[in-house]
């Protein structure tokens, strides 16, 4: 049995060397679906699980004797890496100020990103607590103003196009079929949002990425969660922050790309992903 994944359909694999094991119990105590489990003072490993191993690792990071080892899923003892010392940590008060300081930026300067600045970025991001492993959330890179404005203008035609197709006495028409927040989001923002981006377009501005010199689009399997792309682009978003560069999350851009195939596969977005956030930096 294992948790289904969009490219690892197997369980993971729990091994553990009993010549160095000392039975202290801490892998069993953190295993979230308890394929570990201390019995009689002893780690009893319990494949069969309801979840199986989902081979998150953590047993590995918890034990000191690294007696453990799991496999599969494309993790191996190879992808540990040491934990930092407790003084390398951000404080409550250290978070707090990062956190508080952080605001929107919408203008940014005529400096493009490095490509070694947004892959730290992205890598570190990797870190953010995404569902269950391996994490089935990736993401795509758009780097220099003007990629960044041709993608702008494919989306926005795609908002064009919704505009020409949902026009007021449409939503009249359905109003009665339709929920009444439904309703509301589609008269009071979806669609005066929509002409705000298509104006400005044709006033030569770009209202959707600002004129970013690079976007991160966050995108996901069939098999996770919107939230879990949304972590993800949380984490770049305060991450690219302590790195000196401004950011704002753009939700505007996702729905036309969920519906634009052939952007999707331009972009490099795995078939059968759906493009959930995007994060423009500067």
């Amino acid at each position: 049995m294992a948790v289904i994944h969009s490219r690892h359909p197997e369980a993971g694999t729990v091994a553990i060397d009993r010549a160095t094991c000392t039975d202290c119990g801490r892998c069993a105590q953190i295993c979230p679906t308890e394929v570990l489990r201390l019995e009689a003072g002893r780690v009893a490993i319990h494949p069969d699980g309801p979840l199986g191993c989902v081979a998150c690792g953590h047993c590995m990071m918890v034990c000191a004797a690294a007696s453990v080892t799991v496999t599969g899923r494309s993790l191996s003892p190879a992808d540990l890496i040491p934990l930092p010392p407790p003084e390398q940590r951000a404080t409550a008060e250290a978070l707090a100020a990062s956190l508080y300081a952080r605001r929107s930026v919408r203008r940014f300067t005529d400096q493009e990103v490095d490509v070694a600045l947004l892959e730290r970025i992205v890598a570190q991001a990797a870190s953010a607590p995404m569902g269950i492993p391996p994490w089935d959330v990736g993401c795509v890179i758009v780097r220099g103003r003007p990629q960044v404005r041709q993608l702008a203008d494919e989306i926005l035609a795609g908002y064009a196009g919704f505009l020409k197709m949902v026009r007021p006495w449409l939503l009249t028409a359905l109003r009665p079929f339709l929920r009444r927040t439904t309703y509301e989001r589609f008269r009071s923002f979806i669609r005066p949002l929509a002409q705000v981006y298509v104006e400005g377009r044709r006033q030569g501005r770009d209202l959707l990425f600002y004129d970013a010199p690079a976007v991160v689009v966050f995108h996901h399997s069939p098999y996770a969660d919107l939230a879990d792309a949304t972590i993800a682009c949380t984490y770049a978003m305060l991450i690219a922050e302590t790195l000196g560069l401004g950011t704002t999350m753009i939700g505007g851009a996702a729905p036309i790309l969920q519906r634009n195939p052939r952007l999707c596969r331009d972009l490099g977005i795995p078939t059968g992903h759906t493009p959930a956030i995007a994060l423009i930096l500067g």
